[in-house]
């Protein structure tokens, strides 16, 4: 098989999406540390990266993944400031599936940011990677993803009753599919 390897891109917004390395630790933390208590609502293990050793060892295992072919990650710039991360991810080339998340600072919520990002993401993983399908899950309290997962044309598939422990608290989860012969460009 021959390993493809995440590329920068840019949405017509001017958001560049870089791909991960090392050299973001800092900035990672930093982005992650002002946001801890926000992000471990709903992303707990985002939320540990709020340390510059922590974010180093991740995107090291990121760096590892990508190398690999089973986890691309990227991070989104607006000017010089690291705004989120979108993460691709559980890659099977067999079936031609995967699944996306994501995470942005509060700062730059609400401003089309993650919707632009994923769009760009989603277009180099059905491209690039020949992907048929990506699944998105969300807890169903977070209605900002929910937004994002349904402007970008994701149909809501289910539902998966206490799928996750977030805080010692069972929560459910929509799963979200899209599929290349419904993703608009």
């Amino acid at each position: 098989m021959n390993l493809v390897k995440p590329v920068a891109l840019e949405t017509s917004a001017g958001i560049a999406i870089i791909p991960v390395t090392v050299g973001h630790a800092v900035m990672l933390a930093a982005l992650v540390c002002h946001d801890r208590d926000r992000l471990n609502v709903y992303l707990p293990m985002v939320a540990t990266l709020s340390t510059v050793e922590a974010a180093t060892a991740h995107l090291e295992r990121a760096a590892v993944g990508a190398d690999e072919g089973d986890v691309f990650e990227w991070h989104l710039f607006v000017k010089d400031s690291l705004c989120g991360s979108v993460r691709v991810r559980d890659i099977d080339h067999d079936d031609r599936k995967a699944s996306i998340g994501y995470f942005l600072g509060s700062q730059f919520t609400g401003k089309g940011i993650a919707t632009a990002a994923l769009q760009a993401v989603l277009a180099w993983c059905f491209d690039t990677l020949g992907l048929n399908r990506i699944e998105l899950r969300c807890a169903t309290s977070n209605a900002p993803s929910i937004g994002v997962a349904e402007r970008l044309g994701f149909v809501r598939e289910g539902l998966l009753r206490q799928d996750e422990c977030l805080n010692g608290v069972f929560v459910d989860h929509h799963v979200y599919g899209l599929l290349r012969t419904q993703f608009r460009r």
